[in-house]
């Protein structure tokens, strides 16, 4: 992560760095904005909405699923010969449900080169025994050079996912409907003069 870092997290958690660390944060903030503006471009209005609107912070990621494209074919399919393997096959999906858990966003990586889950890492952040990933914190986009984009993703125990691709898409579909936020009825007043 280059601009929401686990430093950068940590010292938001101690009141004796907290100015000083809010004051970095929303410096690397307006640099991350910045730089994803010129990413825009590179991007569907759709997948730009999942990185300016989702609210993944405390989200929980589902499924991260991970396929080879170089397979001649999948077992429910008859057999066909190998076939000269196109450049950067590989296909990664992942699933995140939102942190109020409103929205489920499905994120679609081609013509992967790279994909890396640091799981479990050495350098624990809010980490406790016997957990998973931990929930979603904070996540980045950013170019990777030579037409690749960077997706990294920072979780609450410290683990790390990064997947490096060419294309991405995201996808939003309804999360749990037993637990968005429905507003009250507004109240009509009877005021007669």
């Amino acid at each position: 992560m280059k601009y929401f870092t686990r430093e950068l997290w940590l010292g938001m958690q101690h009141p004796t760095t907290g100015v000083a660390s809010v004051q970095r944060w929303n410096r690397n903030a307006i640099a991350y904005q910045r730089q994803f503006n010129r990413l825009r471009r590179r991007l569907s209005k759709r997948t730009c909405l999942f990185f300016d609107r989702a609210d993944v912070h405390d989200g929980e990621l589902l499924y991260v699923r991970v396929d080879d494209g170089n397979r001649p074919a999948p077992l429910s399919h008859k057999v066909r010969p190998w076939r000269v393997a196109k450049p950067f096959p590989v296909g990664v999906a992942l699933s995140v449900l939102e942190g109020d858990e409103a929205y489920l966003w499905t994120i679609r990586y081609s013509r992967v080169r790279r994909v890396l889950i640091d799981f479990p890492t050495e350098d624990p952040l809010f980490h406790r025994d016997g957990e998973g990933l931990g929930d979603w914190g904070y996540h980045e986009l950013t170019d990777a050079g030579d037409q690749f984009l960077r997706h990294e993703v920072l979780f609450a125990t410290g683990s790390r996912l990064l997947v490096e691709a060419r294309g991405l898409t995201a996808h939003r579909s309804p999360g749990r409907p037993t637990t968005r936020k429905v507003r009250a009825p507004r109240r009509r007043t009877n005021a007669r003069s």
